[in-house]
């Protein structure tokens, strides 16, 4: 029997499409229990713009001012449009597109592992059955799970479909690149090209494209005999060698973190990097041998302060042994060195220096390609009496993975209960707490809620800042009531407080409650009074992007006392730090109230001297500053309108 007949008949002897198509069916029917999902995280911060999308301008202005990433991540922004009407009201139409998007790329990595297979295996092996195998234990892999079902990440899962696209193209024209090699050099320039920039477009670690054809071209690809080794090096230093140096040149700049960064994040770069260096064990261990129990959107990671400590020097000393080891015998051992360095190549941006939280599951969506193929590569290579234990172990081992992913999205299916689960596993996770009090609210009552918040502040009083969000229910509930015990505990707690952005989120909706209940004990005065409180406390004072967030807010407190020339003061301070198009649509609009309408010019002709540098923010701002000046001049015609009417005695 050829080899060409043992792939027909590897796989339960089905057609190679049918036997494909079963495989996606079953991961959407594991994945179907998460369809019952909830918003989470990052989710609000990011997609809460979609409520105000009403028409193609809103839609526009929604995608193009992003602000998850440096290049706003647009592509990725516009794929949630079609979602937009169910937002904040039903996660299933977002959970059921990221599912979508993760079977789109279990397609795309069997593509990609057929021809790694095909150029490994060169017509020796089983090539179908190893690409189905790494489909398999790829696209049911519980560790990925999160990269799905948390739906802000889609980020992460559509640049990845950008990868994986150009990995294929790239992959394609290679195989023709001896019978038309000039054709196939340009297809390949336009494949890293294209599929990095929309990747790019969709989050910034699509940049790691020409790295990881860097990584195949270094250890499973063999140099085109149709080129000579002067053009081809000249290749592959401009477009993937290039990149890579760009990338390690960014990276190394982020070094030393300055005050800021250390305030926020509580570490600093070489923390991190001996974090990570731990963190990379861990992420592997759970990759193959994770559990449920294990697995979640919560990870309470204690940045390594010690780089002496045993753990820590194992880990790290790890690394590099493996790293010399596959770098000088990448040839001689193709695949494992394959394995470690697209594992590592994967993970060189999120898990090195840019001063990111430590752990996320989701990081690892494409750095497992690599191991995951090396893997079931071994197994499958295994002859004698191993061949037949070794694929009926592989085969169990999938069916094991793909029971644990069920369990895992029917636990995210039920929030409330998911939610109870992150917080019992993980007790001092405050994003677990505020997660569970969220659901408790929801489902259960504010008194539940408010008891899960007060617990969680008195056993970590670091964290004492979600009871903002207790005054903030006990002022819309009973703003009648005395409030005054809780606002002198915050005024005593806030000081010295962890680090948090959501803390002028809270304060922000504290000043909109007080402002519209007329709270008996507070004013939105009172919330100046914790604002200030807060900026007592070093680690927010550090902050320059809080310190901007900080004098918004006193603007916005001015603005509902009145006080026009105390709200532009606040926000000509915050546009100090950073411009924006809030705070020019702020500005203006504060402007108009009081009737300054040249002034108002003014504030727009220079803000139009200072637009964003990205060509898409750039034409969304300056669309924004036409509509300010328009809204100027309207408000000024209405205003000389109202002032020629003759008014009643």
């Amino acid at each position: 029997m050829t080899s060409q007949s043992i792939d027909r008949l590897s796989w339960l002897a089905l057609p190679p499409t049918l036997a494909l198509i079963i495989l996606l069916a079953a991961g959407w029917f594991i994945y179907q229990p998460a369809l019952t999902g909830t918003f989470l995280l990052d989710d609000h911060s990011n997609l809460a713009g979609l409520q105000s999308v009403t028409d193609a301008r809103s839609a526009l202005y929604f995608v193009l001012t992003g602000d998850a990433g440096p290049l706003g991540r647009p592509l990725a922004l516009a794929s949630f449009l079609p979602q937009a009407s169910s937002w904040g009201l039903d996660a299933t139409p977002f959970i059921r597109v990221n599912i979508l998007v993760h079977l789109l790329n279990g397609l795309l990595v069997f593509l990609f592992s057929r021809q790694l297979a095909r150029a490994v295996l060169q017509g020796r092996g089983d090539i179908l059955l190893l690409a189905y195998a790494t489909t398999a234990v790829w696209l049911f892999m519980p560790l990925l799970a999160s990269s799905s079902l948390l739906i802000v990440q889609r980020m992460t899962t559509l640049s990845a479909t950008f990868v994986l696209l150009g990995l294929n193209a790239y992959m394609t024209a290679r195989e023709r690149i001896d019978a038309r090699p000039n054709a196939a050099l340009v297809a390949m320039s336009l494949a890293l090209v294209i599929g990095t920039l929309l990747a790019m477009l969709a989050k910034e670690n699509g940049a790691l494209l020409p790295v990881f054809v860097l990584v195949l071209e270094a250890t499973i690809l063999r140099h085109p005999q149709s080129l000579s080794l002067l053009r081809w090096n000249i290749w592959r230093g401009l477009f993937l060698g290039a990149p890579a140096l760009l990338i390690l040149a960014f990276l190394l700049l982020q070094v030393p973190y300055n005050e800021d960064i250390v305030a926020r994040r509580d570490f600093t770069a070489f923390e991190r990097l001996f974090s990570e260096a731990r963190i990379l064990w861990e992420y592997l261990f759970n990759a193959f041998f994770g559990w449920s129990g294990q697995l979640g959107p919560f990870h309470e990671f204690s940045p390594v302060r010690n780089p002496t400590d045993p753990l820590t020097v194992v880990a790290t000393g790890a690394w590099i042994v493996i790293v010399g080891a596959a770098l000088r015998m990448r040839r001689r051992y193709g695949i494992l060195a394959f394995a470690t360095l697209w594992f590592l190549a994967g993970h060189m941006i999120e898990s090195t220096t840019l001063p990111l939280e430590l752990y996320f599951e989701h990081r690892n969506y494409l750095p497992v390609i690599g191991p995951v193929f090396a893997l079931c590569y071994g197994v499958l290579s295994l002859s004698g009496r191993l061949r037949r234990i070794a694929r009926g172990g592989l085969v169990a081992y999938i069916a094991i993975n793909a029971g644990v992913l069920y369990g895992v999205t029917s636990l995210w299916g039920n929030p409330l209960l998911a939610a109870a689960y992150w917080h019992e596993r993980d007790p001092g996770s405050v994003r677990a707490a505020t997660t569970l009090a969220t659901q408790q609210l929801s489902q259960m009552g504010p008194e539940t809620a408010v008891d899960t918040l007060r617990e969680f502040s008195s056993q970590n009083p670091e964290y004492s800042y979600i009871r903002i969000p207790e005054l903030n229910l006990a002022c819309s509930l009973r703003p009648e009531d005395n409030h005054a015990a809780l606002l002198d505990y915050l005024r005593s707690q806030l000081p010295s407080v962890a680090f948090s952005y959501t803390v002028g989120e809270m304060l922000d909706q504290l000043l909109t409650t007080a402002a519209a209940n007329n709270c008996e004990s507070v004013s939105p005065a009172t919330v100046g009074d914790l604002a200030a409180a807060v900026m007592e406390n070093p680690r927010y004072r550090a902050s320059v992007h809080y310190t901007q967030s900080h004098h918004i807010l006193l603007a916005r407190i001015a603005r509902v006392s009145g006080d026009n020339d105390k709200t532009l003061e606040h926000l000509a301070r915050a546009i100090e730090i950073g411009p924006g198009d809030r705070l020019d649509m702020m500005i203006v609009t504060t402007l108009v109230a009081a009737e300054r309408f040249e002034e108002a010019r003014r504030f727009i002709d220079d803000a139009a001297d200072d637009l964003p540098r990205m060509p898409l923010k750039r034409y969304n701002s300056k669309r924004n500053l036409d509509e300010l000046k328009t809204y100027v001049d309207e408000s000024e015609k209405l205003a000389e309108t109202s002032a020629q009417q003759p008014r009643e005695d």
